[in-house]
């Protein structure tokens, strides 16, 4: 079930969910996530794998990278560590029970940690949003998440989730 940092979990292309006509983006993940059963048996419980998540996701920025991880997505539920215990945190500018997961994965030749962020609901546990770090940059995204203008960073910015996983790291190697 856990998984250590050292082998990726999963091997990616990095061609995954590329533009296709005639079906969006969300629209795209959401087939390959009901072709996978739809949920993540994560050690909290079934966690919802749904459009509601991807756009979630989406609407905090993608790019290849990210966009082709969703792809790993299950599988860090399933085989990753826990990287923050499930708990009532600040998001969302209001406490909300959340956890976080986090693996090592290929995507053509470079490894990468991806983070993926759930939310727990009176109802359900749901996929909230994903990160997924090129290994080296991960203190630079973390330094991101100062104060910038007078202004912290929201707690589920890149930078304040590679700053949970450095510590998790650090704590743990």
């Amino acid at each position: 079930m856990k998984s250590s940092f050292s082998e990726p979990i999963v091997f990616l292309t990095g061609n995954e969910f590329l533009h296709m006509d005639g079906k969006s983006f969300v629209e795209q993940v959401a087939s390959y996530f009901e072709e996978i059963g739809g949920v993540a048996n994560s050690p909290w419980g079934e966690v919802l794998l749904d459009k509601k998540g991807i756009q979630s996701d989406k609407s905090h920025g993608i790019g290849r990278i990210k966009a082709a991880s969703f792809a790993a997505i299950k599988d860090v539920l399933e085989k990753g560590v826990i990287i923050l215990p499930l708990d009532y945190y600040a998001t969302n500018d209001k406490k909300q029970m959340t956890g976080m997961m986090a693996a090592p994965i290929q995507i053509g030749s470079d490894i990468f940690i991806c983070v993926v962020v759930v939310i727990f609901n009176l109802i359900k546990k749901r996929l909230y949003l994903h990160e997924t770090f090129l290994t080296e940059k991960i203190p630079e995204i973390a330094a991101s998440s100062l104060v910038r203008g007078g202004v912290a960073a929201s707690p589920q910015s890149r930078g304040s989730i590679a700053k949970i996983l450095i510590s998790f790291l650090s704590g743990n190697r």
